[in-house]
């Protein structure tokens, strides 16, 4: 009967610093998401629309779209004032025949 016991308490035990661990975990979470509430959302600053006409090759729809992907990377409200496209041949000799090499190196 004291083997029974034994392992009775143990498992008792061990049960029972599982619950708890969970129950201060949850408990930590639970403090920390109240802590770090998400701020409210900036209002979009009024601007003139875009006009329907491409400028420099790149259209209205493809100008929302850089600066959607720049506010989400910067996390705050971005204005595009510039796009400027750089071109391969920007790129020095070296640099490019590396990069040729590398990709064909590993296409093999």
């Amino acid at each position: 009967m004291s083997d029974f016991t034994q392992a009775l308490t143990l498992s008792v035990v061990g049960v029972g610093t599982v619950y708890s661990a969970l129950i201060v975990t949850g408990l930590v979470v639970g403090l920390i998401g109240r802590l770090t509430k998400a701020k409210p959302p900036v209002p979009a600053a009024k601007s003139a629309p875009l006009p329907e006409e491409s400028f420099s090759g790149v259209d209205r729809h493809v100008l929302v779209l850089l600066a959607a992907a720049a506010t989400v990377a910067v996390k705050r409200p971005v204005r595009i004032r510039r796009v400027r496209f750089v071109s391969h041949k920007q790129v020095p000799e070296l640099w490019a025949a590396v990069g040729r090499a590398d990709y064909s190196e590993r296409k093999r």
